[in-house]
């Protein structure tokens, strides 16, 4: 019996946990979080380790851990102890041959594959990827904390620093350099010191420093399935595929990776392993990925964008003689602003035609919308590390992607990817309606542009407008198209007296809960005419709305 339906009472299922194993686990999930926790324990149960009867070996760590946490509250100074927790918990121990968190992960029945050392890059991160699982779980500090310690490292930094490709962007810009000085000519004599200012095609420049990469590489591994008794090995392979990627884009390559985008009030059904799309694949967010920092918004659904990366220009960052950045030197051509703008505007269409694609499989009256809360590129060199919104509103639950909204989703994504970009406008309009507005008339008003954006014609815009969508969504069954008919009326009569102030939201002719319901219709029907509109390949391809009504109402 492990779980608390298999006892009784709860007071049964407590007696069989242990007096003490509770609240001691609770002061360890305070302190470092469950995820550590469930790695540490080797757990991957649906209901967490406090809801089951622990075993004997997860009950001598939760109690070795409570004690070195108890030890380390003595240290006063809130950085000095966040690195010891660091070091102690997830960090190398001579005497274990590992670290602690590894040793407590293998002792409780994590799977570990056999890591040996041949000599190899590829190797040593795997050791490292291996040991360090646990501290980035734990997520106290920088890496530099504890990867200096690790007997494997100077190893690796040695043998980093003979790997060829991967030093050769230092190669390169040193080489291409016209600094002059004592420094340009420590540059010249060991490339690999070198500070480079490189500029990537997402837009990103930052200080690039041949040493800080191992850190940057063995933090930003992220694995599309991730279980707590299992996820060593799946980190070692990220880790080394990271590796490689990083040597190809030192060597001045075009690479494919991924953009990851973190997908809130969306999770997938437990059905629903991942959605794989054509340059997109939708999975389950792991503890690997991203949160938000405001602690209350969960990401459940990563979004993994492939998108094309390489460097555009590559030269030694300069100093002036107070030794700090040279900010004239920041500037960019125009040529390579335009290859920035171009790879940004792919993402956010990517991005918005994704999160689209999801509202019209979702059906017209369960809208699921969704918001990106981050979106970052994995890039070895730099790190994959993007500012985390702190403003996102508290969400106990997200809409599920069951398998039949995953079947709408590999029909509606590549109609909404071949859209033409002048159906664009109600797209972001819709949208916008359906996700981003906190006010119900907002809603309401973005909606309703969408419905002129399908079919807005002159003269009598609102005629036109209502009268095509009557036609379209109600094709054969009069009393429905007349219903339907006045049904749009009213709601655009209701859009133009807000928006012209000839009518209060909140008085007893358009009560708050009117504007409410209207706003939700209103989206359900846009909903419904976009879906109407992608199913047509005539009226897809209209260049404008007037021709795209004209043709619903007179066929031509």
């Amino acid at each position: 019996m492990t779980h608390p339906s298999d006892f009784p009472d709860w007071g049964h299922f407590l007696e069989a946990q242990g007096v003490d194993f509770r609240p001691a686990y609770f002061d360890l999930a305070r302190a470092y979080g469950t995820d550590f926790l469930d790695f540490i324990c080797a757990f991957d149960g649906k209901w967490g380790i406090d809801h089951s009867i622990p075993t004997d070996a997860q009950r001598s760590v939760i109690s070795e851990a409570r004690a070195l946490m108890i030890s380390m509250q003595e240290i006063a100074d809130s950085n000095d102890r966040r690195i010891t927790t660091a070091r102690q918990l997830a960090g190398y121990v001579a005497g274990l041959g590992t670290s602690r968190a590894n040793d407590w992960h293998q002792r409780c029945g994590g799977r570990v594959p056999e890591t040996t050392d041949d000599g190899t890059v590829e190797a040593a991160f795997r050791i490292l990827a291996r040991d360090f699982l646990g501290f980035r779980l734990l997520g106290t500090t920088h890496i530099a904390a504890v990867l200096d310690a690790h007997p494997i490292a100077d190893s690796l930094f040695s043998r980093f620093t003979d790997d060829e490709p991967l030093g050769r962007m230092f190669k390169e810009a040193v080489a291409c350099s016209t600094a002059t000085g004592p420094e340009a000519q420590m540059d010249k004599e060991n490339p690999r010191w070198a500070a480079l200012f490189p500029l990537w095609s997402d837009g990103n420049r930052s200080t690039l420093k041949f040493h800080d990469i191992p850190g940057d590489i063995l933090h930003s591994a992220v694995v599309t399935k991730y279980a707590a008794n299992d996820a060593v090995e799946a980190v070692q392979n990220s880790t080394v595929a990271l590796l490689e990627l990083a040597r190809n884009l030192s060597a001045g390559e075009t690479v494919s990776t991924a953009t990851y985008v973190g997908l809130a009030g969306l999770r997938l059904e437990d059905s629903v392993e991942a959605i794989g799309l054509e340059g997109i694949r939708l999975r389950r967010s792991t503890p690997l990925d991203p949160g938000c920092l405001n602690g209350t918004t969960q990401i459940w659904m990563i979004a993994e964008i492939d998108t094309e990366l390489r460097y555009l220009d590559n030269k030694v960052q300069p100093f002036n003689h107070h030794d700090t950045l040279d900010i004239t030197f920041v500037g960019r051509s125009a040529e390579h602003t335009e290859i920035v703008e171009t790879h940004r505007r792919f993402l956010a269409s990517q991005l918005e035609r994704l999160r689209f694609s999801v509202l019209l499989s979702s059906g017209v009256d369960d809208a699921l919308a969704s918001n990106a809360t981050f979106t970052m590129i994995a890039n070895p060199m730099t790190g994959t590390a993007e500012p985390l919104q702190t403003n996102l509103p508290h969400n106990s639950s997200a809409h599920e992607l069951d398998g039949e909204i995953a079947d709408a989703l590999s029909i509606w994504l590549p109609r909404v990817m071949a859209m033409p970009e002048n159906l664009s406008l109600p797209m972001r309009r819709l949208l916008r309606a359906a996700a981003e507005r906190d006010d119900p008339v907002d809603s309401l008003v973005d909606a309703v542009v969408c419905w002129e954006g399908l079919f807005g014609a002159t003269p009598e815009i609102s005629f036109q407008v209502t009268g095509a969508m009557s036609v379209l969504l109600e094709p054969s069954d009069m009393a429905s198209r007349e219903a339907l008919f006045k049904e749009l009326r009213d709601i655009y009569n209701s859009r133009s007296k807000v928006v012209h102030g000839s009518v209060e939201v909140g008085a007893k002719k358009f009560t708050h809960t009117d504007a409410v319901n209207q706003a939700q219709r209103t989206v359900a029907l846009g909903i419904a005419a976009f879906r109407a509109v992608l199913e047509s390949p005539h009226l897809t391809s209209e260049s404008e709305s007037r021709l795209r009504s004209r043709r619903v109402l007179l066929g031509f």
